[in-house]
């Protein structure tokens, strides 16, 4: 199974390093493969902080968030709880 999430990009300064590293050091906790994919089909492997960047997202885009593995559940929980704090802006 996978679980799939669209959420949106809420910093003023886009999607950029300081909560791109936050992401990548959340995710790698997880067993579970976490892959970005923007509107245009671009993706990203979430756990890999070079991949996260070179989707350039900014402020008001979505992004949709896929997690697939045996811990999904909970590291999209993890992933929601970022997006809701802004990564820690």
């Amino acid at each position: 199974m996978m679980i799939t999430k669209e959420f949106t990009i809420t910093g003023a300064h886009g999607f950029h390093l300081r909560p791109a590293q936050v992401l990548v050091k959340t995710v790698t906790k997880f067993q579970s493969n976490v892959i970005m994919e923007k509107a245009d089909g671009t993706q990203a492997n979430a756990k890999s902080l070079l991949n996260v960047m070179t989707l350039g997202l900014e402020q008001g885009q979505n992004v949709t968030v896929k997690v697939h593995g045996p811990d999904e559940n909970q590291a999209m929980q993890a992933i929601g709880e970022q997006f809701a704090c802004n990564f820690g802006e």
